[in-house]
């Protein structure tokens, strides 16, 4: 078992309904991380993955959230790291919105090294914002 202490751990139900204890950790919270360097729709198996975006071009790179969302993904995060040059947009999939400052529309950053996480909530259709790292705005 991993080492952490009483705050590394979150209380989760298993499917049985039993309380444990789960590990809360970035390293095994979210799946490897992978790099986008053009504009790509995500898909419901990159759920809980980091996605670093850097255009080697330099253009902006919009990446849409995953489409056909069900109950079985509320609480699905996706993190995403602007690395180099160009633009990243985060947007919604049609039918879904994010919920983000005060619009629910899309963020953008042109700042290096930005980092934002999202999860999924099923019972309003959208992704709430969990937290942004260096600057970001509503487009």
């Amino acid at each position: 078992m991993a080492k952490g202490n009483i705050f590394d751990y979150e209380r989760v139900r298993s499917p049985d309904m039993t309380e444990q204890f789960k590990l809360v950790d970035d390293a095994f919270a979210l799946g490897k991380p992978y790099t986008l360097a053009t504009a790509e729709t995500l898909v419901v198996a990159d759920l809980g993955k980091t996605i670093r975006v850097s255009s080697t071009s330099g253009s902006a790179v919009i990446v849409k959230t995953p489409a056909s969302m069900s109950t079985d993904e509320d609480g699905g995060r996706l993190r995403f790291v602007k690395e180099g040059a160009g633009d990243l947009t985060v947007t919604p999939n049609t039918g879904y919105a994010i919920s983000t400052y005060a619009t629910p529309n899309s963020d953008k950053t042109s700042s290096d090294f930005a980092v934002a996480e999202y999860e999924y909530v099923h019972g309003i259709t959208r992704w709430v914002s969990i937290s942004h790292e260096g600057t970001w705005a509503s487009t």
